[in-house]
């Protein structure tokens, strides 16, 4: 039951970032806030990685839930409102469908791998090679950082046309 109520606040973070990273999506760049996630994830592993033995839950693990919470809730509704967006209304289903499952695939490949370095560091102790699968979701973080900063952009939401409205406006310009 303490492992329960040791989540609960990624389940409250999960629902006030959910409702409310709509609300501000428009007002604060698609950027700065897939920044925030890669630092959310680096932040939530490098405190799962360095805690302390009988480590203090506030302390640790409390602000790791949270910045996990952060992590996954900010860059759902940056891929969400992104996709639904560029896509055509008779594609809103597929974007919706991307929008959930490519994270998920990436979850559980990486899952993968994380289980890959747990047994294969198992000769380290239990502690240790957990501790080597969140140097891995370090790794992963901040090469996620990495792409976000250098390679991806995405305007800041604004209320706009549809691709649909765009196509339609495009071609009445041509005839």
């Amino acid at each position: 039951m303490l492992t329960v109520a040791w989540y609960v606040p990624m389940a409250i973070g999960g629902c006030l970032l959910a409702t409310l990273g709509g609300l501000i999506l428009h007002r604060i760049p698609a950027v700065v806030l897939m920044a925030i996630t890669g630092l959310a994830i680096i932040i939530d592993s490098l405190l799962f990685a360095l805690a302390p033995t009988n480590a203090n839950y506030w302390a640790w693990f409390f602000p790791s839930v949270i910045c996990a919470t952060v992590a996954v809730d900010l860059i759902f509704n940056v891929a969400n409102i992104f996709l639904s967006t560029s896509m055509p209304a008779r594609q809103q289903g597929l974007a919706g469908a991307l929008a959930n499952v490519i994270p998920q695939f990436a979850i559980a490949l990486m899952l993968g791998f994380a289980d890959i370095v747990v047994t294969g560091t198992a000769q380290q102790g239990q502690r240790q090679s957990y501790r080597n699968a969140f140097w891995l979701e370090l790794a992963c973080g901040a090469t996620a950082l990495v792409i976000f900063m250098g390679f991806v952009r995405i305007e800041r939401a604004k209320s706009d046309y549809t691709a649909d409205e765009k196509e339609e406006r495009r071609q009445e310009e041509i005839a």
